[in-house]
């Protein structure tokens, strides 16, 4: 990336975060060229390394018409929803730019860096993302949208590079373009990116305790106003429990990774064979056009000669004339038929995703918990059980719970 490029990056960034980049009512699009990951070239320090989390994709409700007028599937998109999240998982990882980077099932504002996005088309020729990366603080980094066009050529060139996503140019820009804002962050802003984030942790669970140690501003920028004690309790209490939460998602990671490595090789194949089909098709379609055009102008040609002479070398003329744009007008039919045939075969092309997984077995606090159902409603239960174990400590109801009031007699601070 030249220079200059860089720069005018950096611009955009700064300016978008001071709010002066005008009054645009949606994000930044962007098409995306040929782009290479920016790695560290050494191991970074832990003063600059911030944590992200990366939300599940949203994925817009499709109508039938709506998917094949955009040459996509609702099945696709739904499990495309889990697979492209993870691939910037691994793209973030492999900079080494960055600390731990986690797929989260729901919006993680407890986590130094958020990342959400919307999938707004995949057809495996043309992907287009929405992506919204936010920090602990509030600070908006960018609200970007991405669009990237592959080929056929783009899959062949995958058979030697089985690492490489067709969209990996996509992946690339998103990884750099956050590269780009935190390079602009100084090691006092990270730190109080990290204790905002600890502090928005402790507040998710014992509110009442730690709801002042946060200030908001006008413009929703968060800040600490004051840190715990050294030997506070509660907040060592705290940040064991959001170890363990570390740790739980990262056993939400390994179902991400599971569907991530069942996906790769057949959904690989689809979005190849889906480009080809929909190649296939539009040359079809193509072709069928033609052929009624040149049926239409034979019947036409027909009509013209026959209503000029009435000899019977002009009649056999019209006759062939008639006969030839007649089977034009069948094969195109036989041709259109062909296309609905392949059509069919892109929808039968789809993968699914199941979302219900094993029973998760944790330990927390000397309390067994066993979590059941889909990955989110495991997330969602081991959220909710957190609470009440210190709502259960603190003999308060967390619907009651005063923020910012001082704990009963005898009670742990």
């Amino acid at each position: 990336m030249s220079a200059a490029r860089r720069r005018f990056r950096w611009l955009a960034a700064a300016l978008a975060a001071a709010g002066l980049s005008g009054c645009a009512s949606g994000p930044v699009k962007y098409t995306v060229e040929p782009t290479e990951a920016i790695h560290a070239d050494r191991a970074l320090a832990d003063a600059v390394l911030l944590d992200v989390g990366i939300q599940v994709f949203e994925t817009a409700a499709i109508s039938p018409e709506a998917a094949r007028e955009k040459s996509t599937d609702p099945k696709i998109l739904e499990a495309e929803g889990r697979f492209i999240p993870f691939h910037l998982k691994k793209t973030l990882q492999q900079t080494g730019q960055w600390g731990a980077v986690r797929v989260v099932p729901v919006r993680a504002e407890e986590v130094d860096v958020n990342v959400s996005g919307r999938l707004l088309e995949s057809n495996g020729e043309r992907l287009r993302v929405e992506i919204k990366v936010v920090d602990a603080a509030g600070r908006e980094w960018f609200h970007n949208e991405y669009t990237a066009e592959v080929t056929e050529k783009s899959y062949e060139a995958l058979d030697k590079k089985l690492d490489r996503d067709p969209y990996q140019d996509l992946y690339n820009r998103v990884a750099n373009d956050m590269l780009d804002f935190r390079q602009q962050l100084s090691e006092k802003e990270i730190a109080a990116i990290r204790q905002v984030a600890q502090l928005k942790f402790a507040r998710s669970l014992v509110p009442y305790a730690f709801a002042t140690y946060l200030v908001q501003d006008k413009e929703g920028t968060v800040r600490v106003s004051r840190l715990p004690a050294d030997n506070d309790p509660m907040f060592e209490r705290v940040n064991r429990i959001r170890a363990r939460e570390h740790m739980f998602i990262d056993t939400v990671n390994n179902y991400y990774a599971n569907l991530y490595d069942d996906m790769r090789q057949p959904y690989g194949q689809w979005r190849r064979s889906y480009l080809q089909e929909l190649n296939q098709k539009r040359e079809l379609e193509r072709k069928t056009w033609e052929r009624r055009f040149l049926g239409a102008a034979a019947i036409i040609g027909a009509a013209v000669v026959g209503s000029n002479s009435n000899s019977g070398g002009s009649a056999a003329a019209a006759n062939v004339l008639i006969i030839g744009g007649y089977e034009l007008f069948r094969s195109s039919g036989q041709l259109a038929n062909d296309a609905r045939v392949h059509e069919a075969a892109l929808k039968e092309l789809g993968v699914s995703f199941k979302a219900d997984v094993a029973p998760v077995l944790d330990e927390v606090e000397g309390r067994t918990l066993k979590l059941s159902g889909s990955v989110d409603a495991q997330y969602a239960e081991w959220r909710k059980t957190l609470r009440e174990l210190f709502t259960a400590e603190t003999g308060l109801p967390a619907t009651t719970a005063t923020p910012g009031a001082s704990p009963e007699p005898g009670q742990n601070r």
